[in-house]
Order: C-alpha cells, then structure tokens, then sequence
C-alpha cells in the first residue's frame, strides 16, 4: 500500500513539475516577452523607417481601462481611415490598464498590436497602481521620452505626481526644459502626457514652472492629455499655448490632429 501511494505522490510531482508553466502564481508577476517588450522603441523604429509627407497625421485615444470592446473598435476604425488617409501613429495618452495589473497590460495592449500603424503609449495614474510602474517599464519603456517624426519633435511626460507623492520631481521640469530647447533637427514640439498641470492629481507646486516651460520657447503647438475623459480644445492660462484634452475610448470617439508647416487641424471621429 505505501508503495502504492509513493507512486502516485511521484506521479503527482512530474505533473506539477511539468506544468509549471501552465499556472500564474500571482496576478502582480510581470512576464513579457516578444512583442510585449519595449513596445514604445520597437514603433518609434518603426516611425523612423516611414516616409512621411508634408502633413503628419495623428489618431488619439486613451483611459481605455477596461473597456475592451471600445477600444478594439477603435482599432478597427483607425485601420479603416488609414486605407484611405494615412494615419502616420496613435498616441494612447495613458491609463491602458485599470488597476496596474500585468494582465491588463497585455490585453490592452493585444487590441493595440492589431492596428496598421506605429503606436505609442503614454503612462497614466491607473497604470501605476500596484506594481503596475514596473509593469509599464517592462511592457513600454521609459516614463519620459521623446523622439523626432518630420520636423516635430513629440515629447512625452509623466505627470502622475499623486502616485510619486507629490515629491516635487514629477513632472520633471528640467528634463522638459532641455527636450524643448531649439535644436537645429526639430521645428515644432507637441508635449503629451497624461495628467493636466490644473488637476488635482498634479502637484500643484509645479503647475506654474510646468506651464511656463512649455510656453518658454514659444515652439509647441499644442499640449495634448487624457485623464479627463473627454474632448476639449482650451487655453487655460494667460497665454495663447493650446491645450487638448482627447475622448476617453468610452466615448467612442477619438481625435486626429493633422500638422502640416506649422499648423494643426484637430477632428473629433467617431467609430
């Protein structure tokens, strides 16, 4: 009998041994691999082998949270416009998981991959819930980043000051300082991020010197957010610089920016 029962506790551990990888142990284990990995760089690459024309056209969505359907109805609609107006990217203005949590990464980002275009993610407050910071890093890359696309220069900014304790470094002013500085490489500048410098989620020390860089070098066309959930085109402090909040995916409708020669066209799209 004790034979017997040797035989089937050895069995039961050569099946547990070989399908360990069957199993997730914990919601909060991050594993990417392959096409979830530094999902920014691979589509700025992307970006940086396309030819582009005079114009740059631009799809924005985000706080797509849990809403799954919308945001693959999205998708579809984006592949649609692009067989006859070309989209040159997406901009997903943060908040693609809900809770921070590595399986929402990967299906937010599932509906992402099936777009025909290069996409970048920006990080949002939701996204940093959890060891969901950890999460974004592994899945997207760096918080602050920037690249060239034509003679703009788009730049991205965390600005989820709550989630970092209002500790007086995010946003980081300085590097948005020295990203916006006049470079022979670059025109324009479009500075996206997340959370408004007016909200309550951004560190209010910093509202005045954030703003004040932007304004400073008088180059960014507009300054584009989500978090809000909806669409509004506003200039919110004594100066001319725009500011553009984009539809939350819920909505089902999303925003084109098209900026040709230094001006902007903004479209409000519905799917």
């Amino acid at each position: 009998m004790k034979t017997n029962f040797n035989i089937i506790l050895m069995a039961g551990i050569l099946f547990l041994a070989s399908c360990e990888d069957m199993f997730d142990y914990s919601t909060y284990v991050i594993d990417f691999e392959g096409e979830n990995k530094d999902v920014n760089k691979t589509n700025i690459d992307r970006l940086n082998g396309k030819e582009n024309d005079d114009t740059i056209r631009i799809a924005f969505t985000g706080d797509s949270h849990r809403f799954f359907d919308e945001l693959n109805d999205f998708v579809s609609a984006v592949n649609e416009v692009n067989h006859y107006e070309t989209i040159d990217f997406v901009i997903h203005v943060g908040d693609i998981a809900d809770f921070g949590l590595p399986q929402q990464y990967l299906w937010g980002n599932s509906f992402l991959l099936d777009l025909d275009c290069p996409y970048i993610v920006v990080l949002g407050n939701h996204d940093m819930v959890g060891n969901g910071g950890l999460a974004y890093s592994e899945m997207f890359g760096e918080y602050n980043f920037s690249f060239i696309y034509g003679d703009v220069k788009f730049i991205f900014v965390n600005t989820n000051s709550r989630e970092f304790s209002f500790n007086g470094n995010v946003p980081d002013i300085n590097w948005l300082d020295s990203q916006l500085q006049p470079g022979d490489d670059f025109n324009n500048a479009v500075v996206v991020f997340h959370v408004p410098p007016m909200d309550g989620d951004f560190d209010p020390a910093l509202e005045e010197s954030f703003h004040t860089t932007i304004a400073k070098y008088n180059n960014v066309l507009f300054a584009v957010h989500g978090h809000l959930h909806d669409y509004e085109i506003y200039t919110p402090y004594s100066d001319s610089t725009l500011y553009l909040d984009v539809y939350g995916v819920e909505h089902r409708k999303y925003n084109v920016v098209s900026i040709s020669d230094g001006k902007i066209k903004i479209e409000a799209n519905e799917f």
